[in-house]
């Protein structure tokens, strides 16, 4: 592989432990095999440790003792910084040594291709974050040396990435934020039986979103006999910024359903949108506004009224594992299932459901794993009561 110049970016180094049975200052075998150590600790000890004699020492030292794992973020984003987060946890209490560097995603392929050729030199493993770093690392890389795993990215076979569940075959794991649409139909008629119609929000520039959440919706609901309409958000056009749209596509819900009883919001995953839950809650008209993101469900005053959908924590949970099943114990990443959380996680607030006086059944409370109550305080966190003082 030529050499090339190294591209000037920032990395973040961030060591969590290392562990070693002796001190060494190399990890290259020894030839001269000390003659006081039987032969046999070499045979069957060298595929695991890094032997290194002189005189009277021999120093032993794991052959993987500082895994190195680079991670691809392509902007800042708080999901982001979740599944990171997530992840250095999971790996502190899971696996005995690794560091992690975390890079930009370039804004050119070349950059791309040159970040990927160093990224072979110096480490072991690759997590790309969110849709776009997975779906640019992919185009560039599939079939690369190194094992990469999404996170915090959507669905990769409604992305077009791969062709079935299984695994991809290649050098690729991926997880998914993502529902089967039928799933999540099957949760909003429970939340509501008598659902007529859908109003999914989602930004024109998301595409991501677009494929895998509201595609999939749409053709799941109306195959029911439901009515989905979009509700396309883009700023840089006036006739689809977010109040115009909302403006119009729920007149539109009105023209078949006057008083929207039987009609609810849908918001997806797109970041712009997930950022302005009050805007869109002023608009609503008091239609229930449910969504994929556990997240955008709290117990402030601003929030979705319920989520159906797979968390940033346990999507970011379930890569880490992936990674330390390639890293630990070997496994390959082409052959891991893409990785979809079941069941799924599901977050109410009564604070919202007071608010538009809406009833929340008792089999989704029963299921919930996060519930907020009416002033907002915690009753249940990841599926655990939480005691009053």
């Amino acid at each position: 592989m030529n050499k090339r110049r190294l591209l000037k970016m920032n990395v973040i180094c961030v060591s969590i432990v290392s562990l070693f049975l002796f001190s060494f200052s190399s990890s290259a075998v020894s030839s001269d095999w000390p003659d006081w150590v039987g032969e046999t600790v070499k045979v069957k000890a060298e595929d695991d440790w890094t032997f290194e004699g002189k005189n009277d020492e021999l120093h032993i030292a794991p052959r993987k003792s500082n895994s190195t794992i680079w991670v691809i973020v392509s902007r800042k984003a708080t999901s982001y910084d979740t599944a990171l987060s997530t992840m250095l946890n999971v790996y502190q209490q899971e696996f005995d040594s690794v560091s992690f560097n975390v890079v930009k995603l370039p804004k050119t392929d070349a950059e791309l291709d040159q970040l990927l050729e160093e990224a072979e030199q110096r480490a072991q493993l690759l997590y790309t974050v969110g849709s776009k770093a997975t779906v640019a690392v992919h185009r560039q890389y599939q079939g690369g040396k190194l094992p990469v795993v999404s996170v915090n990215a959507k669905d990769p076979v409604l992305m077009g990435l791969i062709d079935e569940y299984q695994g991809s075959g290649d050098n690729f794991a991926f997880t998914s934020l993502n529902l089967p649409a039928n799933v999540t139909l099957s949760f909003l008629l429970k939340y509501m039986p008598e659902l007529s119609q859908i109003g999914v929000l989602y930004a024109r520039t998301n595409q991501s979103a677009y494929l895998t959440q509201f595609l999939p919706l749409q053709q799941e609901a109306e195959r029911r006999g439901i009515r989905v309409l979009g509700f396309e958000v883009d700023e840089s056009m006036e006739d689809q910024t977010l109040e115009r749209v909302m403006a119009s596509e729920i007149s539109a819900l009105q023209s078949q359903d006057t008083n929207l009883d039987s009609s609810l919001l849908w918001l997806t995953g797109s970041s712009s949108l997930l950022a302005r839950v009050e805007e869109i809650n002023g608009l609503s008209q008091n239609l229930p506004l449910l969504t994929v993101v556990p997240e955008a469900v709290n117990g402030d005053e601003h929030s979705a009224l319920m989520s159906v959908g797979v968390s940033f924590v346990n999507n970011a949970h379930q890569a880490a594992l992936y990674g330390i099943r390639i890293l630990r114990d070997g496994e390959k990443a082409g052959d891991l299932p893409v990785g979809v959380i079941s069941p799924p996680d599901i977050s109410i607030s009564f604070r919202q459901a007071k608010r538009l006086e809406k009833a929340v059944p008792l089999v989704l409370l029963e299921m919930a794993s996060d519930v907020y109550s009416e002033n907002g305080s915690v009753v249940r966190s990841q599926g655990m009561s939480v005691e009053r003082q």
